[in-house]
C-alpha cells in the first residue's frame, strides 16, 4: 500500500477548518500543524494514482487549501524475509 507524507499549506485563517476537514477522510492521517498554516499529513491508498486522486481531492474540495505539497512516498508491500544485498566481504 503506497503512503504520502505530505504538508497541506493552507491560507492562515483557515488552518484549523482543513485541519478538522482532513481528520475526517479515512484515508488521511494528521500530525500537527507547523509555522501556522502548515499540516502535516500521511495519505494512504491502494495506488499512486489513487494517491494523486486523494491529494486533487483535497486541493480541489476543502476550502482554504493552497496546495498539497509531497515530502516523501513509500510503497507498504511486504517483501518475503531475505537479504537485500549480497553480504560484502
Amino acid at each position: 500500500m503506497p503512503i504520502a507524507g505530505v504538508v497541506v499549506v493552507t491560507l492562515p485563517e483557515k488552518t484549523s477548518e482543513v485541519l478538522q476537514a482532513l481528520k475526517r477522510l479515512s484515508q488521511v492521517t494528521t500530525y500537527g500543524v507547523h509555522k501556522d498554516n502548515n499540516i502535516i499529513a500521511v495519505l494512504e491508498s491502494e495506488s499512486t494514482s489513487g494517491l494523486e486522486r486523494l491529494s486533487n481531492r483535497i486541493s480541489r474540495s476543502i476550502e482554504g487549501v493552497i496546495g498539497v505539497f509531497p515530502a516523501y512516498i513509500n510503497f507498504e508491500d511486504e517483501v518475503p524475509d531475505q537479504e537485500p544485498y549480497p553480504p560484502v566481504e
